[in-house]
Parts: C-alpha cells; sequence; structure tokens
C-alpha cells in the first residue's frame, strides 16, 4: 500500500537544467532590483543630509553676524551647490526607477515560463506573467514619493536661489525677490515632473520591442 501511495503522488520537485537556471535566474534578478532600490535610498538620504547640512552651515554663520551682502552670497552659493546635487540626484532616482521596471519585467517572463508548465500557480503572482508590466510611468514600481521629495526641495531651493540673487543686485526689493521666489517653485516642481514623464514615455517605447509576452 505504502509503495503504491508513493508511486502515485505528484512530483513536486523538477530535476531540470531548464527550471533550475530560471530560479537562478530569478534569484539574480530578485537581488538587482533590491540592490536598485537601496541604492536609490541612499542617493536620496545623502542629498536630504547635504541639504541640511548647508542650511546649518549658513544659520551657523548669522549667529557671527557678518555683512548682510556676504551672507546673501554664501546663501546662494550654499543654494546653487545643492540644488546641482539635487538635480543630479533626482535624474539618478529616475534611472534606478526605469532601472527596477527592467528587472520586475524580466521577472514576469521568467514567471510565464512557470506559468505555461503549471497554469494554476498564475493566481498566486503579484502581477500577471506578461513582460509589459509593470510599466513605465511616474509613479514607477516604488520609490515615487522620494522622488516627489528630491524634487519639492530642489523647487525651493530655486526659489530661494532666485531670491536671493534678486536682494544680491538690490537688497531693496525683497517684497519683488520674495514674490519671484514663490513663483518659480511650482515652475521648478512642474520642470521635475514633466521631465520624468518624458524619460519615462521614452523608455515605454524604447523597451516595447523586447516585449515577448504582452498582455
Amino acid at each position: 500500500m505504502s509503495g503504491r501511495g508513493t508511486e502515485s503522488s505528484p512530483r513536486v520537485l523538477v530535476d531540470d537544467p531548464a527550471t533550475s537556471l530560471l530560479l537562478a535566474e530569478h534569484q539574480r534578478l530578485s537581488e538587482l532590483y533590491l540592490s536598485t532600490r537601496e541604492t536609490a535610498e541612499r542617493r536620496a538620504t545623502l542629498f536630504l543630509t547635504l541639504t541640511t547640512t548647508a542650511i546649518g552651515v549658513v544659520v551657523a554663520l548669522f549667529q557671527f553676524k557678518p555683512q548682510p551682502l556676504e551672507l546673501l552670497e554664501t546663501a546662494l552659493a550654499a543654494a546653487i551647490g545643492v540644488l546641482l546635487f539635487g538635480v543630479i540626484t533626482f535624474h539618478r532616482l529616475v534611472e534606478r526607477s526605469m532601472q527596477g521596471t527592467e528587472y520586475l519585467r524580466a521577472i514576469n517572463r521568467i514567471h510565464r515560463y512557470f506559468v505555461e508548465r503549471a497554469p494554476e500557480v498564475e493566481p498566486y503572482l503579484y502581477w500577471p506573467a506578461h513582460d509589459d508590466v509593470p510599466r513605465y510611468d511616474f509613479q514607477g514600481v516604488g520609490g515615487a514619493e522620494t522622488r516627489e521629495i528630491v524634487a519639492i526641495v530642489d523647487s525651493v531651493l530655486v526659489g530661494a536661489a532666485i531670491a536671493l540673487a534678486l536682494l544680491i543686485r538690490d537688497n531693496g526689493q525683497i517684497a519683488l525677490a520674495i514674490l519671484l521666489g514663490i513663483v518659480a517653485m511650482p515652475i521648478a516642481l512642474f520642470a521635475h515632473r514633466s521631465f520624468e514623464h518624458y524619460e519615462m514615455r521614452r523608455e515605454d517605447r524604447l523597451k516595447a520591442g523586447q516585449v515577448r509576452f504582452p498582455q
């Protein structure tokens, strides 16, 4: 009886080279995706740390009561320096998001292999077994909130830099400097989002030719 029961039991593990290879590739892609997310988070953390440090330095210099023009020039230099680093950080975060999407699509392609051989597993997958999902979009596959924070900080720095530059030129135009700074912030935020959307759409078009199992 026990012998017949053993013979009739389903075979859970399949000793197949192709299956072993794809499982190893699945694990490698998962690790690459996690590494991409961690790198993006470290970049964002470094940028925010630099921003708070620059603000702290400017506030500390204010305690020494320097000349107003010197303080404004120092603040402007700090704002421009941090802004340049912020723009680079935002660009890198967009790249990392697209790279993460590419890894997840590759994982879905591997899922397709197993779904074709065992259709009953498909309902348990997070995404459908198609390699055109997830899409390249501005929300991304994680990290969208991090990019949003960097974009907002960049926009504030743009407004601050414009206001400081105007005050250095004419320190009597305080109201105008504040007004121009406030107006510049949403424009800068719109520019960040427009760049993000453009890059995502462009990447989606470029990778469309690599899709083998579309929805």
